[in-house]
């Protein structure tokens, strides 16, 4: 039982009840060279095995957003536990775009994006998308995945905090 009822349902209570659940960190990259965005996320989830079905929710007002929805393609980097400095890289606001991202991410052999360090990275095409609020979900069909190093912790956010899956909680 609660110890208090809320009547109230701001944004801000809602952060502080969500901040309790533990979530995957993803770098979220889209764009072409000279208008590559990339961005921090951690409201990703698979939706469908088969056909292979992934979700995702942007901010309307991130710089990733008019990109994803012209180019209506996107990678997922799935980051391991070592990656907290990418993940705070890719959440600032000066976080690198364009031809600085490159710096970042490399191509693999059939041009998919990947991120060095990452335990997956995920290539897809945009099949449709949702309002929701303040952000839009992205339902995206799998086009190519590669595995990274998977000896690697995922790396989690929760309670405000970016941690490894393998950090025991008290």
């Amino acid at each position: 039982m609660p110890s208090t009822v809320s009547t109230r349902h701001t944004p801000a209570d809602l952060r502080s009840v969500m901040r309790r659940f533990p979530t995957g960190v993803t770098v979220l990259s889209s764009g072409d060279v000279d208008n590559a965005v990339a961005m921090t996320v951690n409201s990703f989830t698979s939706v469908s095995l088969d056909p292979p079905r992934v979700l995702v929710s942007v901010m309307r007002t991130a710089r990733a957003h008019p990109v994803i929805t012209s180019t209506r393609r996107l990678s997922i980097h799935l980051l391991a536990a070592h990656q907290g400095d990418v993940a705070r890289l890719f959440a600032s606001p000066d976080k690198p775009s364009g031809r600085r991202l490159g710096e970042y991410l490399t191509r693999s052999a059939e041009g998919h994006e990947i991120l060095p360090g990452a335990l997956a990275s995920l290539s897809c095409e945009v099949e449709d998308d949702y309002a929701g609020g303040d952000h839009s979900l992205f339902l995206a069909r799998v086009l190519h995945t590669t595995p990274g190093d998977s000896g690697h912790d995922a790396l989690l956010f929760h309670q405000g905090a970016l941690i490894p899956a393998a950090t025991p909680r008290g």
